[in-house]
C-alpha cells in the first residue's frame, strides 16, 4: 500500500499515525477521570481537512497505512465527514475513530460509506446513575444506541473503551463483556479494560481513592481464555472468551513495553508531528510551514526529523534493539516483509 517504511534510531518502524482532530479540552463529555474539558470551540490554528489530506498523504509514502483519529472529541468537528472521506481516498489498510459515541447514530452509515473502517466508543458503565456520575452528562441511551448503529453499519469491530474504578464500576466488568456478546462479540464488537492513570484530573488523592490494579483481572482472563494472542502494537496480549468476546487490558503506558513496541506517530490537532506521546518538547511543526508554502518535499523532511526524534521514553536498559541506527542523521528506511 505505501512506500518504503522509516525506522527511527531504536530500529522501531512507523506504520501508524494518531491524530488529533481537536484538542483535549474539546469535548461534550466530563468524565470525572479526564482533564481540561469545557472548550468547545475549534481553535483558529486547527488543521483543516485538505490540510490533513495532504500530511497524511505524504505519510503513505513512507509506508504508513493505518490512521486513528481522536480528539478531545472528533465527532464534534462540524467537517467530519469531509475529514473521512478525504483521508479515505488515500491508500490506508486502516481508518479508524475513537469516540463518546456523540453523532454516530446520525452520521455511522456516511462515515462508513466515506471511508471510516471502525470505532472504539467509551461505555465506562451500562447503568444511568453510574454513566451520568462518569461522564457528567446523561447520554446512556444515545451511546448504547451510537454502539448498535456502529456494529450495524459495519464499523467493526467496534472496540469498546471501559476505565474501570475501583468502587464505581469494576463490578460491572461481566455485565459489559456480556454485552459485548449480545453484539455478537467476535469480530463484531471487543471490550477494552483501561487501568486508570495517575495525570490530570486522575491524580492524588482522586488516584489513591479510584485505582483498581487490572493485574487480577488479567489474571482470570487468561485463566479463562480459549484462544490467547498477542497485539503487536504495544505487545499487549488479548484473550478470547467462552462466550466469543475478544477483551484487552490496557495498563498504563509508563513501560518500556509499551515505548519499544510503538509504531505510531502523533500528530496535534495543530499541525505538529509528537514524536513521543509522554513528551511536549520535542514537537516538530509542520502546518506553519505548509501555510508558508512549503512544498511536499520539505514536508517530508519534516516527517523524517520527526522520525529521527522518537526515542523511547522508558527504555529497556542495555537493550541490543536500543542501538539500531545511532549516529545516523536520517532514519533508516526499508521493506517490511
Amino acid at each position: 500500500m505505501g512506500g518504503r517504511v522509516l525506522f527511527d534510531r531504536f530500529g522501531r518502524p512507523v506504520t501508524g499515525v494518531r491524530i488529533s482532530l481537536n484538542p483535549s479540552s474539546l469535548c461534550n463529555f466530563n468524565c470525572i477521570f479526564c482533564h481540561s474539558e469545557g472548550i468547545f470551540e475549534e481553535p483558529k490554528d486547527t488543521m483543516t481537512a485538505d490540510e490533513i489530506q495532504r500530511i497524511t498523504k505524504i505519510l503513505t509514502r513512507f509506508g504508513v497505512d493505518a490512521v486513528k483519529l481522536t480528539g478531545g472529541e472528533p465527532m464534534l468537528r462540524r467537517d467530519i465527514v469531509d475529514v473521512v472521506q478525504k483521508l479515505g481516498e488515500l491508500p490506508l489498510r486502516e481508518l479508524s475513530l475513537t469516540t463518546n459515541g456523540t453523532r454516530l447514530v446520525e452520521l455511522a452509515d456516511v462515515l462508513k460509506d466515506k471511508g471510516l473502517d471502525r470505532v472504539n466508543i467509551s461505555l465506562h458503565s451500562l447503568r444511568e446513575e453510574r454513566f451520568n456520575f462518569i461522564t457528567g452528562v446523561a447520554r446512556l441511551s444515545y451511546t448504547l444506541e451510537a454502539i448498535r448503529r456502529a456494529v450495524e453499519v459495519g464499523l467493526t469491530p467496534v472496540k469498546l473503551n471501559v476505565v474501570v474504578m475501583k468502587g464505581v464500576n469494576e463490578d460491572e466488568v461481566d455485565d459489559i463483556i456480556n454485552f459485548a456478546s449480545s453484539l455478537g462479540g467476535g469480530e463484531k464488537a471487543k471490550v477494552q479494560f483501561i487501568e486508570l492513570v495517575a495525570e490530570g484530573s486522575a491524580s492524588s488523592s482522586f488516584y489513591s481513592e479510584f485505582h483498581a490494579d487490572l493485574s487480577t483481572m488479567e489474571e482470570r482472563f487468561k485463566r479463562i481464555a480459549v484462544e490467547e494472542r498477542v497485539r503487536q502494537l504495544h505487545l499487549r496480549h488479548q484473550y478470547l472468551l467462552p462466550n466469543g468476546v475478544w477483551v484487552e487490558v490496557v495498563k498504563p503506558m509508563h513501560n518500556s513495553a509499551f515505548c519499544m513496541a510503538d509504531n505510531r506517530i502523533r500528530i496535534t490537532y495543530n499541525g505538529q508531528f509528537k514524536p513521543c506521546l509522554l513528551r511536549e518538547d520535542n514537537h516538530v511543526d509542520f502546518l506553519s510551514a505548509m501555510r508558508n508554502g512549503a512544498d511536499d518535499e520539505a514536508l517530508a523532511e519534516m516527517f523524517r526529523k520527526a522520525v529521527w526524534l522518537r526515542e523511547p521514553f522508558f527504555k529497556l536498559r542495555e537493550s541490543s534493539s536500543c542501538s539500531l541506527g545511532l549516529g545516523s542523521p536520517y532514519p533508516s528506511t526499508r521493506l517490511l516483509s
